[in-house]
């Protein structure tokens, strides 16, 4: 009896490394396999919502509908990537609300799966807005909370500020979409006419990376590759794409901060080489009802670099009564 069971016990040990070596020598699968398994772990599912007659892929969980029938139903938390990623970035900021609210994140055009075509035109910073609209009354939303990361960050303002009625509480991380007062080496190279977030090998990877994370996270050998050849890919669109939003990305909320009526938190890191720390205070003095966190030590990507910080500060502020 013994035997049979070290027997059994055997195979499925092989079976399950021959399936490792197969998913590591094969990308695809090994992308599609750890990005359904941080789903799981994040209590999220894949939906398609169709929005302008385009099945968007979506990150979509939870529930704001409350337990306490004497209590209001929670509002949904809308979650925006930023440049050059996708939903599944978010994912780790969903898991942290899943089990109070109904959380959602799209991959918006041109990202993630939703990858443009070559005959669809590259939208600019006031396309994205209305885009974004446009998915919210698709997704059936209501009201909701918005949270955007970098170009997210930028876009979740310029949302704000002109669909007031659509918001009720905004969350910019490492926002976009103004000038800096202090000028980094990122911004230097964008106003020389380079784009140092475009990837088209695997060593412009690596530096992106550099650039994004204050800790960079390590990444397995063919997640980097599926990602690095997706990018390369797209190209020759993700040119057109950035052509379209550089000057909503560099200064497209200059003139529409006073126009943002919802309570908004701004959060920076102070090691971010992308988005200057500068900008938190810019943001702030625009928005009225707004409040700044700047997190020390923490990157472009703070949720990532200092998790229980950005947490606690995003938590709080969403659960405030105080509007």
């Amino acid at each position: 009896m013994i035997f049979r069971v070290l027997k059994i016990a055997g195979i499925c040990l092989g079976t399950f490394i021959a399936c490792g070596v197969i998913l590591w020598n094969w990308p695809t699968g090994f992308y599609t396999v750890a990005t359904a398994l941080g789903r799981f772990s994040s209590g999220v599912r894949l939906e398609k919502i169709i929005v302008r007659g385009i099945a968007t892929p979506t990150l979509d969980g939870g529930s704001s509908v409350s337990p306490d029938p004497l209590q209001p139903d929670r509002t949904p938390i809308l979650f925006l990537h930023g440049w050059g990623t996708s939903k599944e970035a978010m994912m780790s900021e969903m898991r942290w609300f899943v089990s109070t609210r109904r959380v959602i994140a799209p991959d918006m055009p041109g990202f993630g799966a939703n990858m443009l075509h070559a005959d669809q035109p590259a939208l600019d910073g006031a396309g994205y807005v209305k885009w974004i609209e446009d998915f919210r009354i698709a997704a059936n939303l209501g009201r909701v909370d918005v949270v955007g990361e970098s170009m997210g960050g930028a876009l979740a303002a310029a949302y704000a500020a002109a669909y007031p009625d659509s918001v009720r509480r905004v969350v910019l991380q490492s926002a976009a979409g103004l000038e800096a007062p202090k000028v980094n080496a990122f911004m230097r190279d964008v106003a020389a006419g380079k784009n140092p977030l475009l990837i088209a090998n695997g060593s412009d990877f690596d530096r992106v990376i550099g650039l994004c994370f204050a800790k960079p996270p390590p990444i397995p050998a063919p997640f980097k590759t599926f990602l690095v050849d997706r990018a390369i890919a797209h190209l020759p669109k993700q040119r057109e794409m950035i052509a379209a939003l550089q000057d909503f990305l560099m200064h497209g909320n200059r003139d529409i901060l006073g126009s943002i009526r919802a309570p908004t938190l701004i959060l920076y890191g102070t090691a971010d080489q992308i988005t200057d720390a500068s900008l938190l205070n810019v943001y702030r003095e625009g928005i009225r009802n707004s409040t700044g966190v700047l997190i020390e030590g923490a990157g472009h990507v703070i949720f990532y670099d200092a998790p229980k910080e950005t947490f606690r500060a995003i938590s709080a502020f969403l659960d405030s009564e105080r509007l």
